[in-house]
Order: structure tokens, then C-alpha cells, then sequence
């Protein structure tokens, strides 16, 4: 199975993002084309799903207009967390028929394993019931997908939106005006923190689409 890899350049808006996902499953639903992996930077924003709670935004929406962050609702499952240009966001656009829906998720969590392995990080799925890519006590990426049901021609579909935020770059202190995932108790980290060093962008997408397609058996589509 092939899938098509969608490398954004550039810090762009998270509205522009969600843009992005729903013309890819309009693809796959209009025009049965392949499977999408998008992946972006995002303008500071906080994004607020399916269950968060506004008290998990610790400061005034004045307050985070002039620091230039965004909130934003969006239609992913969990509660409050925040994307911006330090982290690396990819949205998988994925026909849950063709790759398992039980699957996915674990899926979608070997792969960045794999590609923190790349880098001597070991990281693991989950921590204490927590959700998400840990490095011992410290989450490293924030997962969350939502699901939509479209009815294309041959047949219904479901497909995968969303995905996750890896931490790259030391740049953590807008996490400061939030309860990340409505726990203020979460300890984060990111891979600048860890190595001692930045890791540039255009490196890491390629590492990654290589990580990717190993853990879910895709080609890519040239």
C-alpha cells in the first residue's frame, strides 16, 4: 500500500492545518487516493479537545493574545495541550480499513519510538495509565486522534485525523499556561533538553517518513 507524504514548509496556522487534513480525506473519499501523512510546524496555539476544561488554561485569553498564542477547539479526543514551532506535528490521514484500526494507535507510537531509537532516546507508550511518548518520568510527544465516518463510493470509511506533537526544540515556556492534558503534575521534555543539542527539521521529517512506513508497511508514493 502506498501513502502520500505531505512535508509542509515553514511555522504555519493551525486553522491552515486542520485546512490541510480535511482536503486530504476529501481525497480519499472523493477520489480513493492514497493514504496522507502531513507533516508541519504550527504557530503558537493551544488547542482545547473533546474534554477539556477551560480551567486548564491558566492565564486570561488577553493575556495570550499578546504573547501571540492562539486557542483553538478542535475535534480530537483529551483535554488541553499546545503546538508550536519547537515541536514536529504530523497528521496521519489514514484508511483505518486498509491498517487496522486496533492497531493504529500503538502503530503510530512504535514509530516515533523508532525514531527517537535513531537518536539514542529510549521512549515508551504510556506512563502510569498517562497517554502519550514518555522518556522515564517525562512525556516527550502528546497523542490524540479523532476518527470520521465518510461515505466514499465504494464503501464506508473510516479515517484517522490528528496525531501527535513531538517536543523537539528547548522551547517549553508557553506549556507554562496550561495544565498539559489537565494535569498539572506532568513533567515534559523535548530532544534539544535531552541531547544537549538541536536537531534540525528537514533531518528529522526524513528520519521520520522512514519510521513511518516501516511501522505501518506503507510505500511511499513518489
Amino acid at each position: 500500500m502506498k501513502c502520500n507524504i505531505l512535508n509542509i514548509e515553514g511555522v504555519i496556522e493551525y486553522s491552515t492545518g486542520l485546512m490541510l487534513q480535511k482536503s486530504a480525506l476529501c481525497n480519499i473519499k472523493d477520489n480513493d487516493a492514497y493514504d496522507a501523512v502531513i507533516l508541519l510546524r504550527h504557530k503558537p496555539t493551544i488547542t482545547l479537545g473533546y474534554f477539556a476544561k477551560d480551567r486548564n488554561i491558566l492565564v486570561s485569553d488577553t493575556f495570550l493574545m499578546k504573547r501571540g498564542i492562539q486557542v483553538c477547539n478542535t475535534d480530537r479526543g483529551g483535554d488541553v495541550t499546545y503546538h508550536g514551532p519547537g515541536q514536529l506535528i504530523c497528521y496521519p490521514i489514514i484508511d483505518t480499513h486498509r491498517k487496522q484500526l486496533q492497531e493504529y494507535k500503538s502503530k503510530l507510537c512504535q514509530s516515533l519510538i523508532d525514531l527517537l531509537q535513531k537518536y539514542n532516546i529510549k521512549a515508551e507508550e504510556g506512563h502510569k495509565k498517562l497517554s502519550g511518548l514518555w522518556v522515564g518520568d517525562k512525556k516527550i510527544a502528546a497523542i490524540g486522534y479523532a476518527l470520521k465516518k465518510i461515505q466514499a463510493r465504494e464503501r464506508t470509511k473510516t479515517i484517522t485525523m490528528h496525531g501527535f506533537a513531538l517536543n523537539v526544540l528547548d522551547e517549553m515556556e508557553n506549556f507554562r499556561y496550561i495544565n498539559p492534558c489537565g494535569m498539572p503534575e506532568i513533567k515534559l521534555t523535548n530532544m534539544e533538553q535531552i541531547l544537549g543539542k538541536q536537531i534540525g527539521f528537514k533531518e528529522l521529517k526524513d528520519n521520520y517518513v522512514k519510521a513511518f512506513v516501516k511501522a505501518f508497511n506503507y510505500e511511499i508514493n513518489e
